[in-house]
């Protein structure tokens, strides 16, 4: 198809999802379906093959098999294994027996047993930031063309579905739909989920607003949000962001029913909160993480949020108007000072990145304060 684009500079075929469009390019190639092996090198030349898929795939399933972590010493790096780990179903009574269940359905009407999850861990549609399901059709109209219209799956002409959660102009699917779906599918795993247990999700956006409807789904559900931890989740050089101050880093949201967290954890002033951000900067900096603007614009995003659901969890209705949720959001964050308030405590340069202050005071926790430094909900 015209849709596969030849990179001059790395003298390679590109797939056509390097990007989260269909752009064409000025320069087509007839790209290798199956891929074409390397010459003594174990990879498969350029990208976006059939070699090149199973590579990836054989990697996943042996990390799976054999999990590991990198410590970095210097510039190199080494493989850490994890001796008696694995991913996976739970092995049962076979040692070695693994049992996997897919369901297609839609989560905001799935009934689940309550109090049977360990755990939910998710990914949610980031708003209208990528059209899956108008990126799934290109796939789905060969895979219908192969598998025939026998197959259950492949009936309707299109994977659209008026249900998608998403943000939609041309469906006129605003935040408001946005919020009541999200809302719908975390209460039903919220009312799974066994005490303390945790609902985990990563997240990021360009636009605070955005992440309003993930504090009210969070809110509606009962859940108190017990962590936000900033985290690496894209590669700074993705065709679709490299040069657009965009962010790589997703806030992952942790979240139960009760739990304990630290009580600086739930700051009342803004320089408290910068404080908090600016240690996440730090590590992301040990971590050799090169921040940008968008970066750090995230970060204190995912923190407002998690402290917005923390204060407005008292005095939350889930039953009032999703417009009147969205507002009691925005309305506490505004009275906090918002983006503005903990950017000023950041002592960001002009490029808008801070000079971290390493230097900053800090109390040591002492052991006889422990139940002093700990809140329960």
């Amino acid at each position: 198809n015209m849709l596969c684009r030849y990179d001059k500079m790395a003298l390679k075929s590109l797939d056509i999802f390097s990007v989260h469009g269909f752009p064409v390019g000025l320069i087509q190639c007839e790209s290798n379906f199956i891929g074409i092996k390397g010459n003594g090198l174990g990879m498969a030349i350029g990208s976006g093959g059939w070699l090149n898929i199973i590579q990836k795939y054989t990697k996943a399933k042996e990390y799976c098999t054999k999990p590991f972590e990198i410590d970095y010493q210097g510039k190199h790096k080494k493989i850490v294994p994890i001796s008696g780990e694995w991913i996976g179903d739970s092995p049962g009574k076979k040692a070695n027996g693994r049992s996997i269940k897919l369901f297609c359905s839609d989560a905001t009407v799935t009934d689940l047993p309550p109090g049977t999850l360990d755990g939910v861990f998710t990914d949610p549609p980031y708003f209208r930031n990528v059209q899956y399901a108008e990126l799934m059709d290109f796939c789905y109209v060969w895979l219908r063309k192969l598998m025939g219209t026998n197959e259950a799956c492949f009936k309707v002409s299109s994977t659209r579905n008026r249900n998608e959660l998403t943000g939609n102009e041309n469906m006129s699917r605003g935040l408001l739909d946005f919020t009541d779906g999200l809302s719908s599918v975390f209460q039903k795993m919220a009312a799974a989920l066994k005490r303390g247990s945790p609902l985990v999700f990563t997240y990021h956006h360009n636009v605070l607003t955005a992440y309003y409807p993930i504090a009210a789904a969070i809110l509606d559900s009962g859940l108190t949000c017990s962590a936000s931890l900033p985290c690496p989740a894209e590669m700074g050089a993705s065709i679709h962001i490299n040069g657009t101050g965009s962010s790589i880093i997703d806030t992952i949201f942790v979240c139960r029913f009760t739990g304990k967290i630290p009580r600086r954890w739930v700051p009342e002033l803004p320089q408290d909160l910068a404080l908090i951000i600016s240690e996440d900067l730090e590590k992301l900096t040990l971590g050799k993480v090169g921040l940008t603007r968008g970066d750090i614009r995230c970060i204190i995003y995912g923190n407002l949020i998690r402290l917005a659901i923390w204060n407005l969890k008292g005095q939350w209705d889930k039953e009032s108007a999703t417009s009147r949720k969205i507002a009691a959001i925005d309305g506490w964050i505004k009275n906090f000072g918002g983006l503005p308030a903990i950017e000023k405590h950041l002592d960001l340069d002009p490029s808008g990145i801070p000079s971290l202050r390493t230097m900053m005071i800090r109390e040591s926790e002492s052991v006889y304060m422990e139940s002093q430094t700990e809140i329960s909900y």
